[in-house]
């Protein structure tokens, strides 16, 4: 298959993932395994949204309820997961937003693709090279951006918290509150990114590894033959 064929199939499938669940806020309960609390596709945190787990409340009450020998959903009114005075787990889901570095990966990474059809040769391989590798850095910025509005807005809400807040969240039931560097840590280990930014991740190092490819045969086809010696009359 031609070098620009991959490198067009590879972007189109990097912009196809901004549909599919790129980051979610997450914890691990017992008897529950991973949670989900919230998820955004690549097209949310363009907005800067999330989507609330509707089940998370249920599952998170379950799973203490088991660990202390409750019966599941009873463990709400004792462990802060959606009883009285604690409010919803997934009520307060944050609005962080617009965020520049997904609308811009968004928009190199469909630069590149026109590109790929504009130029050719060695021109057309570093066009796809160069948007490539700017569509990695604004991918992965767009992830940390996100990371860091949360891990922000945890600390502002550690604050104001009291020691006797919910281990997911502030007595107002702010599942991304905290209460000082333990609440921080926590709400760092419940960041966490999902296949579609990885699938994203991966078609921009196929594009771009073709892209290099591309450079470097043409260099090699550009290289100047030695010419040969004239013929001796």
């Amino acid at each position: 298959m031609d070098l620009m064929n991959i490198v067009r199939i590879a972007k189109v499938v990097a912009l196809l993932a901004f549909v599919l669940p790129w980051v979610a806020i997450s914890c691990s309960v017992p008897g529950s395994g991973t949670v989900d609390l919230a998820t955004a596709s690549g097209i949310e945190l363009i907005q800067g949204r999330m989507t609330a787990n509707p089940d998370a409340e249920k599952q998170l009450s379950g799973g203490m309820g088991n660990m202390f020998g409750q019966p599941g959903g009873s463990a709400g009114a004792d462990s802060g997961l959606g009883g009285a005075g604690s409010g919803s787990v997934t009520s307060s889901v944050p609005e962080l937003g617009m965020n520049f570095f997904g609308i811009a990966a968004a928009a190199v990474i469909l630069i590149g693709l026109l590109l790929s059809f504009a130029g050719k040769g060695k021109t057309a391989s570093r066009n796809v090279l160069v948007t490539s590798v700017l569509g990695l850095v604004l991918v992965f910025g767009t992830v940390w951006w996100w990371k860091d509005q949360i891990k922000k807005q945890g600390g502002e809400d550690g604050g104001r918290t009291s020691a006797a807040s919910s281990p997911f969240g502030d007595a107002g039931g702010n599942p991304f509150g905290g209460g000082g560097a333990m609440g921080a840590q926590m709400v760092d280990n419940m960041l966490q990114e999902r296949f579609g930014y990885w699938i994203a991740f991966s078609a921009l190092i196929v594009a771009a590894g073709a892209g290099a490819l591309g450079m470097a045969g043409g260099a090699a086809a550009g290289v100047a033959k030695p010419e040969s010696e004239p013929a001796v009359m």
